[in-house]
């Protein structure tokens, strides 16, 4: 039987016309069969898991949508997760939570999502909920180890952590197995695709290859332009090395190259997909959050770190916090 690796979206075909949060997540090798021998390709077709954490707050309602609308437009399976945090049980001053008390604000808050994703149109049968004990950040990473995306809502459900970016969200995303997208109801509010443009903030390290491809894929499938974005930061401090304008010019020119021609190399697969190279002298945090609300998702990569749970750098964390367009975040 002959395997080919099909995108989801070719699968099941979408609407002319890709928003309202139209996410197609990456497929593996060998999830299409011979089109001669149908039972025998459902049963070998990879049915995609998309993994949304539910807390019952506004961000978490937002992924939910965008979960919803993904497994719709592009088939697949939505599965609605709710952890209880069992390090809440002992709480402070002594008070001692009744795991029963917990668990059914997670049913609650499980059936309030439900309902949301069947009142956009998602099937019944295509919708899973449950509610399960352990940390949100280490349950969603263990998931995504089956999931073909996660999705995370922004912010914190409570407290100070509003104003920073969540403690949950971080978590997955320095500890997951499969792409993550982070997505906020109240900075990021428009239907993903409705603006045309997907970012890539791309840095000349190793995994830079795989996050370019990851943004052309997210471009193809929204049917959208392709900004291709790197900030080289001219040096700081008074001990740093003071660059003449023609050294900075230098730098500028060379980086343009070399992401140009990687950039080249990858286009052809991508024969669809418009793209340009915009290259800066700023900080790559004032970059890309100046750009993104442009943008329908922005891609970043995160690299492998040899303790779990720290891979996440300070340009990552800040574009979480402050980003103004829903991230798609991918391991490189």
């Amino acid at each position: 039987m002959t395997e080919n690796n099909i995108p989801m979206d070719e699968q099941t075909p979408a609407p002319q016309e890709i928003h309202d949060d139209a996410y197609t997540a990456p497929q593996a090798d060998g999830q299409a069969a011979e089109a001669k021998a149908p039972d025998a390709a459902q049963e070998q077709r990879h049915v995609p898991l998309v993994v949304v954490g539910v807390d019952g707050s506004d961000d978490g309602l937002r992924a939910v949508r965008f979960g919803a609308n993904t497994v719709i437009r592009h088939g697949g399976e939505l599965m609605l997760i709710n952890a209880v945090d069992d390090t809440l049980m002992a709480g402070a001053w002594g008070v001692v939570y009744d795991p029963e008390v917990l668990q059914a604000a997670g049913v609650t808050a499980n059936e309030q999502a439900k309902a949301l994703a069947l009142e956009l149109g998602l099937a019944p049968d295509r919708l899973k909920t449950e509610v399960v004990m352990g940390s949100p950040g280490g349950v969603m990473a263990r998931l995504s180890e089956v999931a073909d995306l996660v999705v995370v809502g922004r912010r914190a459900a409570s407290g100070l952590e509003r104003m920073f970016v969540g403690s949950t969200s971080v978590a997955v995303v320095a500890n997951a197995s499969c792409p993550v997208v982070v997505i906020s109801a109240a900075a990021h509010p428009t239907p993903v695709g409705t603006k045309g443009v997907v970012g890539v903030g791309l840095q000349t390290s190793p995994g830079g290859e795989a996050t370019l491809k990851a943004a052309f894929e997210q471009a193809k499938r929204l049917g959208a332009h392709l900004e291709i974005v790197h900030a080289v930061q001219p040096p700081v401090g008074i001990f740093s090395r003071k660059l003449s304008p023609a050294q900075l010019d230098e730098q500028l020119r060379f980086a343009q190259g070399g992401i140009e021609a990687l950039a080249e190399g990858l286009a052809k697969s991508f024969p669809e997909v418009e793209y340009e190279v915009l290259v800066a002298a700023d900080s790559p945090i004032n970059e890309l959050v100046s750009r993104s609300a442009s943008y329908d998702l922005l891609v970043l990569g995160v690299g492998e770190s040899s303790i779990p749970g720290f891979g996440l750098g300070g340009l990552l964390r800040g574009l979480m916090a402050h980003a103004e367009c829903p991230l798609y975040i991918t391991r490189g």
